[in-house]
């Protein structure tokens, strides 16, 4: 059941179809906010939205391809209409594609590019828009351990990710006069999300034990630290990147 939010705070959530937006459309409609769920599949999105409004929040889905400024900036305008102003963005859609570098085809980059940094920035611009309007608000980017540390076969996502951290950084140096936040989480191994089928088990039995918490991550790992830097708790945060991955960097692997 959602609690009540005396504020009647609006979040919107990219990517809220399934896996880590869906963990976080879960826990800040239980935060107590009204939760737009956005997604490419919007069929997906209108699960989360269904599951909200079951447990008692106000909750709306519509289709958004992140990486088409115009439809973004339609989306977010008629969301708010809608729901009401976001005072809280979480970005969490993405893709994740796999290929060596030396055959990785322009088409390829230029679409994970488009889709996890370039999306990225049209809607925390277009949500930034209307937060700054409106007095202030919370941005949260998804970015990865591949912010910070790469990985084979994934230069063009490593690049996207990259960029993802730096960008927030500037943003909320930016936004900052605006009373706007803009900080960012970076997920480790986490099973059950969207980017891929999810990891198999030969794969999980190699990788889990060099990560010093000694098991893989879930969307509610992530979504929980989503929900501090979009809590009161955080009003004094911005610029940073919180990592969530069991301590999987401290061992260089991942």
């Amino acid at each position: 059941m959602a609690r009540e939010n005396p504020n009647g705070s609006v979040a919107v959530v990219t990517g809220a179809g399934g896996g880590i937006g869906r963990a976080v459309a879960q826990r800040l409609a239980q935060d107590g906010f009204a939760v737009t769920c956005l997604d490419l599949d919007v069929t997906r999105a209108g699960e989360t939205a269904n599951a909200l409004r079951d447990a008692g929040a106000r909750s709306i889905a519509e289709k958004l391809d992140v990486s088409d400024g115009g439809e973004v900036e339609r989306t977010f305008q008629a969301v708010s209409a809608r729901l009401g102003t976001p005072t809280v963005l979480v970005h969490a859609a993405g893709i994740l594609t796999f290929a060596p570098a030396l055959e990785l085809a322009e088409q390829e980059w230029r679409r994970v590019i488009d889709v996890n940094l370039t999306g990225t920035f049209l809607c925390d611009q277009a949500a930034a828009r209307l937060m700054a309007a409106a007095g202030g608000g919370r941005i949260v980017n998804v970015a990865s351990v591949h912010s910070v540390s790469p990985g084979s076969g994934v230069a063009h996502y490593d690049a996207s990710k990259g960029g993802v951290a730096l960008l927030t950084k500037s943003l909320a140096l930016e936004l900052a006069a605006h009373h706007v936040t803009v900080n960012a989480v970076a997920p480790g191994l986490i099973v059950g999300t969207n980017l891929v089928s999810g990891p198999n088990d030969e794969y999980l039995a190699e990788v889990v034990p060099h990560i010093p918490l000694q098991r893989a991550g879930q969307p509610s790992d992530v979504a929980g630290a989503v929900s501090y830097l979009c809590s009161p708790a955080a009003s004094y945060v911005t610029g940073a990147m919180l990592v969530i991955d069991g301590g999987m960097l401290l061992t260089a692997r991942i």
